[in-house]
């Protein structure tokens, strides 16, 4: 069973509370989802969920508005399949937190355990404005074959319009109220577009679905509850300060039951739009796979290495994962193979304000 790109999955850490001051890092959180990617325009977000009967369950958004200022409202309940919207408009989310979900341990900052019933679906909060509405797809989606990852087969035209990271709701039609998230654009055929898993119900030509920005909380393999919009909150000093360096750490996942996938490697392809003149991301590897180290706080001198990793790479470029080199086959969530990834965000005095998203790439060898 070939090793497809839905089965790599980039997942949080323990703490990733989104502050300068207190430890982040830790070992790897499957609860815990991370954020590379934007909504626009400004406004109003829905949320939504693939099950009817969460009905009970809650949401709480992290966002800046349009003046960029952090707005923080109540807690939503949710309606089941019927969307939600929000009172509060915003220009970017920055955190979600869904019932049972932290962003860190022991810590209410940003988002905390907004009670409620737990999901028994997957659940999504996205613009109000969609990238697509109402089209219809064609015949074409499948679930995983061979090397193939389940995919979807938009209506004409519609594969250019999208990218990675966006969120696919059938609105009506064969598989009503599922909800999968864009992983690739191309590579599988004009129009067709990879998701993140398999489709309970595969679509058809009669299913009709929209493309929206946001976040998804999956519930497979095992149930999301938060999601983090890394280096959020980092800020540059004055003009007339000092370079600044903030820290946060993920993992990358092989979910792959059977096949390993080996000669891996991991980098960042790129950030768009491109960073601010003198800013700059790099990562680094840790040299043992289930990492638990910490780094206490976020922001440190230039020169400091979280324990466990041997040095950063400035990116893009692709760093191998340590011998033996391999992202291990395990149960999903594969809590015996999570390879670590420090990133480090240089941000020169007087940088200005940046809103960006980053394209987390693994590749390597599957059988």
């Amino acid at each position: 069973m070939s090793v497809t790109p839905n089965n790599i999955v980039a997942y949080g850490c323990i703490n990733m509370p989104e502050a300068d001051s207190v430890q982040i890092g830790g070992a790897v959180d499957f609860t815990k989802r991370v954020a590379f990617y934007d909504i626009s325009p400004t406004g109003t977000v829905d949320v939504v969920s693939s099950s009817a009967s969460d009905t009970a369950t809650k949401m709480q958004v992290q966002g800046r508005d349009s003046t960029g200022a952090i707005q923080t409202p109540a807690a939503v309940t949710l309606n089941g399949t019927t969307p939600v919207t929000s009172s509060q408009s915003f220009e970017r989310l920055l955190c979600a937190i869904l019932t049972g979900g932290n962003s860190a341990t022991g810590s209410t900052f940003p988002l905390n355990n907004p009670g409620g019933t737990a999901a028994t679906g997957d659940v999504a909060v996205y613009a109000h404005t969609p990238v697509i509405s109402a089209h219809t797809m064609q015949a074409g989606s499948a679930n995983t074959s061979g090397a193939t990852p389940p995919i979807a087969k938009l209506q004409s035209g519609d594969g250019a319009s999208v990218a990675s990271g966006q969120i696919i709701r059938i609105n009506s039609g064969t598989g009503a109220n599922q909800l999968r998230q864009i992983i690739a654009t191309t590579g599988y055929g004009t129009d067709v577009v990879a998701v993140n898993r398999d489709w309970t119900t595969v679509p058809d030509a009669t299913s009709v679905y929209s493309i929206l920005q946001g976040m998804l909380f999956e519930i497979s393999p095992n149930p999301v509850t938060a999601i983090t919009r890394c280096f959020s909150t980092a800020a540059a000093d004055v003009p007339s300060g000092s370079n600044r360096y903030f820290f946060e750490k993920v993992f990358v996942v092989n979910n792959n039951t059977a096949t390993a996938l080996t000669g891996a490697q991991v980098e960042i392809a790129s950030e768009t739009p491109t960073l601010p003149s003198g800013a700059l991301l790099d990562i680094g590897l840790t040299t043992a796979l289930n990492d638990t180290n910490s780094c206490n706080p976020r922001q440190q001198a230039s020169s400091f290495l979280p324990t466990g990793i041997s040095s950063f790479t400035t990116q893009p470029a692709f760093i191998n994962v340590p011998s033996p080199g391999n992202l291990p086959s395990g149960a999903a969530p594969n809590a015996a193979g999570a390879q670590g990834v420090w990133m480090r965000l240089t941000l020169p005095a007087g940088t200005t304000a940046y809103k960006g998203s980053a394209d987390l790439r693994v590749q390597g060898t599957t059988t």
